[in-house]
């Protein structure tokens, strides 16, 4: 609402907590859409027979709630239903947001119940609870009533905390789930004193931490529904399985790991030095075979794979754990030979499968491979990055790539019931271009969020974009392997005091657009700590320590590994200011190499300074 645009000390300059007022405010408007959406229910589900309740007690709870709260009765009527408290409910909640538009709030205030937080809301459940029972429960169980908030991220600090209020203070038959994306909101401080929110209150359920095959199964049941609803009659009758399975991802999407995508680039590349790394990789694989039984199982006679990878990392490696060159020579592949039987040891194993993203981003960039053979359900997956929106939104994109590479109408539903019964793998370049095509049309999207401020944003990501593609992947820079997958960007945003209008501007920009950035799920915060001003947090020299990493939907497009970033990379405000600069305008591409060609920061001790590759433009 409106409300998040009022200043609650000039509404009310005698008051000693203007903030309190914002509370009692808001905190009707939250209890007022929960009562027309409790009594709204209430009344449905008497009229489709699932509660029972007779007509005289729904009478005694509306004359008790206007009774106990007597201004409800000057916005309707004879006031006597369900029906007709849930509308008051609605035209209190419109008068509302239309005084805070106009300025006029306290002149309305005036005209509202009187009552203490959450009082309204508890007056009218309790009442609710004890005078209905379900028609399906001859034991006569406890009713109770839950209420569901989401998109809480875009609440202002004083909303939360007025929200953190009704939740620490609801009891039975109350309770509450609150849903908000990214770390801004803030799950504790309430208006009680010496009593913020606690586990003993309320539970928190990060959903990113599900597990890899928790989401992936979780992808499949929804795009399995949604395919299986959307296809012809013919189709559904002819599937005779789980619905969840009606797609199945490892069948259809297949899977490829570091070693497939290398072969693949080797496979289509001319160049000599993929010929090299070919030899290299396999005497590598006669080396292992030789030497230990569970390679001669992983590579029989037939088998056409070979350990690119680990032979990449070994040809470039200089015998010290995170010392790394950017070229080898035929005395690198005797060296790699020598190092066989660390492969007995799992640690040496470990390090190396911790190497692989980075090695092949790096070989694709020496190749000047325009782009990766990315396909299969692991990196599908990986690039949704927990999101089953983006998940759908690629697999769109590969359907679409299927219709064109088919040469069949998208719009046709027999085009969709084949896209979705056959068993068989939908072709490798089908799914690149799909995944590619996924990738591009996030950051061209971004235009399209009439909520953002989009060219800012836009420069944003296409710059930290680039940096992370640089870091990762700089076929001139020995660190890529050294340092693998760097892209999680530590920014720490000075609390500017006095009067520096630039500084403050600049503090307020980045802030913002970080921001904006995560609630459009952009980027992906790892924590978030304040400072100056809210010491529940903890403070680290009065600053706002940042730390975000890009969606890995951006991967493809940028050319970043498909797994996101993992290390961490510290990053100055004030190059985050200049890269968001609306007046002095800087190119993304110029931003980076400037990154690029200065001394590293101090806490990571290493020489940044070689020159920006980048890969040419797709056609």
């Amino acid at each position: 609402m409106s409300l998040s645009y009022s200043d609650w000390g000039k509404i009310y300059p005698q008051s000693p907590n203007p903030e309190l007022e914002m509370h009692r405010f808001f905190s009707l408007a939250v209890e007022l859409v929960c009562l027309d959406r409790c009594l709204t229910a209430c009344h449905e589900l008497r009229v489709d027979g699932a509660v029972s309740l007779m007509p005289s007690e729904e009478h005694a709870i509306v004359s008790a709630a206007l009774n106990e709260f007597p201004a409800l009765g000057a916005f309707s009527d004879q006031l006597s239903s369900f029906h007709g408290l849930a509308r008051v409910a609605r035209t209190i909640v419109r008068e509302m947001n239309q005084a805070c538009g106009r300025g006029n709030i306290a002149a309305l205030n005036h005209r509202l119940p009187a009552r203490e937080p959450g009082e309204l809301l508890k007056f009218v459940t309790e009442r609710l609870a004890e005078a209905i029972s379900l028609t399906n429960d001859p034991h006569g169980g406890a009713i109770g009533f839950k209420f569901c908030l989401d998109d809480c991220e875009v609440l202002s600090s004083g909303q939360q905390k007025s929200l953190n209020t009704l939740v620490r203070i609801s009891k039975h038959p109350v309770s509450w789930v609150v849903s908000s994306v990214g770390s801004f909101f803030d799950t504790s401080d309430t208006f009680i004193d010496q009593q913020p929110l606690t586990d003993h209150d309320r539970r928190i359920v990060p959903l990113d931490s599900r597990s890899s095959d928790e989401f992936r199964a979780l992808c499949q049941a929804v795009l399995s529904l949604r395919l299986y609803f959307a296809v012809s009659q013919e189709a559904q009758t002819a599937y005779t399985g789980q619905i969840q399975e009606y797609f199945p991802l490892d069948t259809r999407l297949g899977k490829r790991n570091v070693n497939d995508l290398f072969a693949s680039l080797i496979d289509e590349s001319k160049s000599v030095y993929a010929t090299r790394v070919e030899h290299a990789a396999k005497r590598l694989r006669e080396a292992l075979v030789q030497r230990f039984d569970r390679y001669r199982d992983k590579y029989p006679a037939e088998s056409t794979g070979y350990p690119y990878y680990e032979a990449y990392v070994l040809l470039l490696w200089n015998g010290r754990e995170d010392a790394f060159k950017v070229d080898f020579d035929r005395g690198d592949e005797e060296r790699m030979l020598s190092l066989v039987d660390r492969f007995d040891n799992g640690s040496f194993e470990a390090w190396l499968r911790r190497k692989q993203a980075a090695a092949l981003l790096h070989f694709a960039a020496k190749l000047g491979s325009r782009r990766l053979p990315l396909g299969g359900t692991p990196i599908i997956i990986s690039l949704a990055d927990g999101s089953v929106r983006d998940f759908l939104e690629i697999i769109g994109e590969i359907f679409e790539s299927y219709c064109r590479r088919q040469r069949i109408d998208r719009g046709d539903t027999a085009a969709l019931d084949y896209f979705a019964s056959s068993r068989t793998r939908i072709g490798w370049p089908i799914q690149t271009r799909g995944i590619y095509s996924a990738s591009a049309s996030y950051l061209s999207g971004i235009s399209n969020r009439s909520e953002l401020d989009a060219s800012v944003v836009t420069r944003f990501i296409d710059g930290l974009g680039l940096y992370t593609a640089a870091l990762q992947s700089n076929p001139n820079d020995p660190s890529v392997l050294g340092r693998a997958e760097r892209g999680i960007f530590s920014v720490r945003i000075p609390h500017i005091a006095g009067d520096d209008a630039k500084q403050q501007l600049d503090e307020e920009l980045v802030w913002n657009v970080i921001r904006q950035a995560e609630l459009a799920g952009y980027i992906r915060t790892q924590s978030v700590r304040f400072g100056a001003g809210a010491a529940k947090y903890v403070l680290d020299n009065d600053a706002r320590i940042i730390n975000f990493r890009l969606h890995r939907r951006f991967a493809p497009h940028f050319r970043f590994s498909y797994r996101g970033a993992y290390e961490p990379v510290s990053l100055a405000f004030e190059d985050v200011a200049l890269l968001l600069d609306r007046v002095n305008q800087i190119d993304s591409k110029s931003w980076v190499q400037r990154m690029l060609n200065r001394p590293a920061r101090p806490d990571f001790g290493e020489q940044l300074k070689f020159d920006l590759i980048l890969a040419p433009e797709d056609d």
